[in-house]
């Protein structure tokens, strides 16, 4: 199991991303939780946070677990007992129990500028090579898709 394999919405990211995929993907917000948003109006965003947040985790920085945290309030229960289940394989048992049972509005947060930067780049860049199927409406969706295109371009001619 990888990072990406590991996100509630991997499914989506390989569909053809129409509306019964975007309501198959709405049925994994917990709409209770104020960040809850996030997930709801933006996929992308939520997406490129996951995989950022999670490799810093997974190297260590323990600061990131609440942000992590964060994220995996905006899916409902089953949803994260699915992801939490499937990174057994790349997170410590102790950082499991934390993401399982712990409150992060519990969690004190270090101010990481460093780290925030890299993840607002990510965003922006799109590492992860998520393609989004329909029209971008955010600047970072454009840019993302841009640099998402042109990797795609550049790799084809090798």
């Amino acid at each position: 199991m990888n990072i990406s394999q590991s996100s509630p919405l991997y499914e989506y990211w390989n569909s053809d991303q129409v509306e019964s995929d975007e309501n198959k993907r709405l049925l994994k917000l917990n709409s209770k939780e104020p960040a809850s948003n996030l997930f709801r109006n933006e996929p992308y965003k939520w997406e490129n946070l996951y995989q950022s947040v999670l490799r810093n985790v997974i190297s260590g920085d323990d600061s990131s677990i609440k942000g992590l945290m964060v994220l995996l309030s905006t899916i409902s229960t089953r949803e994260k007992n699915i992801v939490l289940n499937s990174l057994e394989a790349l997170l410590d048992k102790h950082v499991i129990y934390k993401l399982r049972y712990e409150k992060y509005q519990d969690i004190k947060s270090r101010k990481n500028f460093y780290t925030a930067f890299r993840i607002l780049l990510a965003i922006f860049i799109n590492p992860y090579n998520l393609e989004l199927k329909k029209e971008p409406k955010h600047l970072y969706e454009k840019t993302g898709m841009f640099f998402y295109n042109f990797r795609k371009i550049v790799l084809s001619n090798k």
